[in-house]
C-alpha cells in the first residue's frame, strides 16, 4: 500500500466541532495535532493541554449546575391543590438533583454530590472555582480540597481552602492530588482551632466495624478505628504477608521453579493473614502473635512536658507527634505508645548542621541509625509523585557505590523497588538540593523536584493573621460571595489554555 507524502497541513486537525445539536450552548472548534506525528514529548504537552480543557470545562459545568439549583429555587413549584409541603422543605434541591440526574445520565447520589459540590463551590470556596476555570489545579486537585476544607469548622473553610491553594505548587511544578492530599492532611492538623486531642475524642465516636455481602461468596469488612490501632493492625498483617510470600518463594523455588509463578499477591496474602489471625486457619509462615513496629516521631521539646495536655506552642503552631504511615497525632497517644514501645531508636546528628551523620565509604549498606533518619527525612518514595511509605522503600545511593558515592545522607535518597529500577537502570536521574530536595530529570528531558517530608513546620492557625490570598488582576476586585450573573466567566473573554 503506498503512503501519501506527510505535508504540514496533516499536524493539525479539527479535534471536535461543537454543532451536536440545535441551540446548544456548546459551539465552536478546537484544534489540536495529529498524534500520530508527535514525538513523545510533543506527545505529551499535548495531554497536558487536554488536561487544562478538562479543568476549564469542569469549572464551566459547576457554574451551570449551581445556577440549575438557584433558577430552580427561584420559581415558583407547582403543586396540586391541598398539597403540602414534603421533603423537609427542601423540594428545590430534590427537583435539581431530578433534573441533573436524567439530563446528565447519572444516578441522584452522583447529581446530589455535584450540586453540593457546586454550591460550595459559588460560595466560600470560590477561590477553588476561580483556580479550576484558570487551569492552575486540575478536578482532582479540587476535589482534595473541597474534601479537606469540609472537614474543618464553616466559618474557617474559605481560608482553609485559601491557604490550601498555595500548597498546589513545588519548585518545578504541581503536586499530584495523592501529594497534595498528605500534605493538606498535615495542614489541617496544624491549622485547626480544635486542639487535636479534643477532635479524636469526638472521633472516637464515629468508631465500628460493618459488613457487606459482595457476589460470588465474598464480603468487604470495613472498619473505622484510631490510627495507632487501624495502622497496627495493618503493619501485623502486612509483616505476615511479606514473611509468608517470602517462604512460598523459596519453598516453590526449591521444589518446583514453576510453583514460584503461582505466588499469592500482598493484598491476598493480607487477608489470609487476618483470617489466620482470626479463625486460626493453619499456615506455617503466619503464628503467633501480632509484634508490628510502629514508628513514632516524638519532637524533643513534647517527650520533656509529657505532663501537658496539649503540643500548642505560644505561636499557634503545633509540635504534635508524627506516626510513619498516618500523619500527625495528639501529645497524649504519642506519649503512651512511647511508653510501650519495646526499644527506642536515637537518631545521631551533626550539632552544627543538624544532617545525619553518614558513614562514608567504609560501608555500602547504611546502618540502621541512618535508616530511620532517611525514614524520617524522606518519609515515602522521594521519586516525584510517588506516595509508597518508607518502609517499602530501599535506600538508593545517588552516585552509584562502584562510582565512588558514599553511605552519607546527602548520597541517599529512599526509593520503592520500582523508582529504584528506573534511576538503576539510568533511565531516571536525580541530584540532592538544598533542604533535602532532589530534582529529577526524566528520559524526555524533562525536570521534576521532589520533596522532603513535611514534618509539623510552624504555621499559623486559622485565626489571624490572614492567610495569604491567591492573586487576582487589578481591576477585578475580590469578591465576598461571586455572582453568577456577572461573574460567570463565559463571555468574550478568552479560554484560558
Amino acid at each position: 500500500m503506498e503512503v501519501e507524502p506527510y505535508t504540514p497541513d496533516d499536524e493539525w486537525i479539527p479535534a471536535v466541532d461543537f454543532k451536536d445539536f440545535w441551540g446548544s450552548p456548546l459551539l465552536g472548534t478546537i484544534s489540536l495535532p495529529l498524534p500520530s506525528f508527535l514525538s513523545a514529548d510533543r506527545a505529551l504537552e499535548m495531554a497536558e493541554a487536554a488536561d487544562r480543557l478538562i479543568s476549564w470545562a469542569t469549572a464551566m459545568r459547576f457554574r451551570a449546575l449551581g445556577r440549575v439549583e438557584e433558577a430552580i429555587a427561584e420559581e415558583p413549584i407547582e403543586r396540586r391543590a391541598g398539597q403540602p409541603e414534603r421533603l423537609g422543605g427542601d423540594e428545590a434541591h430534590a427537583l435539581a438533583v431530578a433534573e441533573v440526574a436524567t439530563g446528565c445520565a447519572v444516578s441522584e447520589s452522583a447529581a446530589a454530590r455535584d450540586l453540593h459540590d457546586a454550591a460550595a463551590l459559588l460560595g466560600d470556596q470560590w477561590a477553588v472555582l476561580d483556580a479550576l476555570e484558570s487551569t492552575d489545579i486540575s478536578p482532582a486537585h479540587a476535589r482534595v480540597i473541597l474534601d479537606q476544607a469540609r472537614t474543618v469548622p464553616a466559618e474557617y473553610a474559605g481560608k482553609f481552602s485559601r491557604t490550601a491553594l498555595t500548597r498546589i505548587r513545588t519548585r518545578q511544578g504541581r503536586r499530584t492530588p495523592s501529594e497534595l492530599r498528605t500534605c493538606l492532611r498535615r495542614l489541617r492538623e496544624q491549622l485547626h482551632p480544635e486542639t487535636l486531642e479534643a477532635r479524636k475524642a469526638a472521633a472516637h465516636a464515629e468508631r465500628g466495624v460493618w459488613f457487606s455481602p459482595e457476589p460470588d461468596g465474598m464480603c468487604t469488612l470495613a472498619a473505622r478505628l484510631p490510627a495507632e490501632t487501624g495502622l497496627a493492625i495493618f503493619n501485623g498483617l502486612d509483616q505476615d504477608a511479606r514473611t509468608a510470600a517470602a517462604h512460598t518463594a523459596e519453598v516453590g523455588t526449591r521444589s518446583d521453579p514453576f510453583t514460584a509463578l503461582e505466588l499469592r499477591t500482598l493484598p491476598q496474602l493480607r487477608a489470609d493473614a487476618l483470617a489466620a489471625r482470626l479463625l486460626g486457619t493453619p499456615d506455617e509462615a503466619v503464628n503467633g502473635s501480632f509484634r508490628p513496629e510502629v514508628v513514632v516521631t516524638i519532637p524533643i521539646g513534647l517527650a520533656l512536658r509529657p505532663g501537658q495536655p496539649s503540643a500548642m506552642a505560644e505561636n499557634g503552631s503545633t509540635t504534635a507527634a508524627e506516626l510513619e504511615g498516618y500523619g500527625p497525632i495528639d501529645a497524649p497517644t504519642a506519649l503512651r505508645l512511647a511508653a510501650i514501645a519495646p526499644t527506642w531508636h536515637r537518631l545521631f546528628i551533626d550539632p552544627l548542621t543538624g544532617a545525619a551523620l553518614g558513614v562514608g565509604r567504609t560501608a555500602y549498606r547504611p546502618p540502621q541509625a541512618l535508616r530511620h533518619y532517611l525514614a524520617h527525612r524522606d518519609g515515602r518514595c522521594r521519586f516525584p509523585g510517588c506516595t509508597r511509605s518508607a518502609a517499602a522503600c530501599e535506600p538508593d545511593h545517588t552516585t552509584e557505590w562502584q562510582d565512588g558515592g558514599t553511605t552519607d545522607p546527602d548520597n541517599l535518597a529512599l526509593l520503592c523497588r520500582k523508582h529504584h529500577a528506573l534511576k538503576s537502570i539510568g533511565a531516571w536521574n536525580y541530584s540532592h538540593a538544598e533542604e533535602g530536595h532532589l530534582t529529577w530529570r526524566s528520559p524526555l528531558g524533562r525536570t521534576h523536584c521532589s520533596e522532603p517530608a513535611d514534618r509539623g513546620r510552624p504555621r499559623y492557625a486559622l485565626g489571624p493573621p490572614e492567610p495569604p490570598d491567591i492573586p487576582r488582576p487589578p481591576d477585578d476586585p475580590e469578591p465576598d460571595h461571586p455572582d453568577p450573573e456577572t461573574d460567570s466567566g463565559t463571555g468574550d473573554a478568552p479560554l484560558p489554555f
